[in-house]
């Protein structure tokens, strides 16, 4: 298994690089390599360009870290691809870089589903699925995925559309491993961010 934590993007609604914002006195990047080392020794970090591989490579030393094509188009689909390409590995799970609070035991549900499915997707029950938080048949998904960018569609969702045997797994049978479902809250901006530690420091003041 590997995990994928794809860390590229603009960060334009943070304002700054968000792997390396702050968390807990250490950059979300350093969160989210700790969290994947209590899933496998396989870790990919995927960033945008060489600007961010040198920043976050100070940080992730002993993880590989890559860089999407050159020219491609920014977004969570361009990653997700850069990530089956350069897996070593049957399955993948995608992480964004901004779930610190990702809960390893609802990670390792996810991923004990992954042998027969195309992949394995936590959803809501309003119909929202949490593509970043799922695991990938790495070759399938990154043909297809692939086929549905030369189309000129850029969504995780269109790319799941052309998969097979894709796996949804309610969120609500998620909540025994992770009550409050924390492992899907992620910081758009470092208002949220620093919102968030603000309501943990205070929990562990109780």
């Amino acid at each position: 298994m590997t995990v994928a934590i794809l860390a590229g993007g603009t960060s334009r609604r943070f304002g700054s690089e968000k792997a390396l914002a702050d968390y807990q006195g250490k950059p979300l990047i350093s969160h989210m390599i700790k969290i994947a080392r209590k899933l496998t020794s396989e870790i990919i970090v995927v960033v945008s360009d060489e600007k961010q591989k040198a920043k976050l490579s100070a940080i992730a030393r002993d993880v590989r870290v890559v860089v999407d094509p050159p020219g491609e188009t920014r977004c969570a689909l361009t990653g997700a691809l850069t990530a089956f390409e350069y897996t070593l590995t049957k399955h993948t799970l995608l992480l964004p870089v901004d779930t610190p609070l990702a809960n390893v035991e609802l990670l390792k549900v996810i991923i004990s589903m992954g042998p027969g499915h195309g992949a394995v997707v936590p959803a809501w029950p309003s119909g929202y699925i949490e593509p970043l938080h799922s695991v990938y048949l790495a070759e399938h998904a990154y043909y297809q995925g692939l086929k549905v960018m030369n189309k000129g569609f850029c969504k995780m969702s269109d790319m799941l559309d052309a998969l097979q045997n894709v796996l949804f797994v309610s969120t609500e049978t998620l909540r025994q491993f992770d009550p409050n479902l924390d492992t899907f809250e992620n910081f758009n901006t470092l208002k949220d961010l620093k919102r968030a530690e603000r309501k943990r420091s205070k929990k562990r003041g109780h």
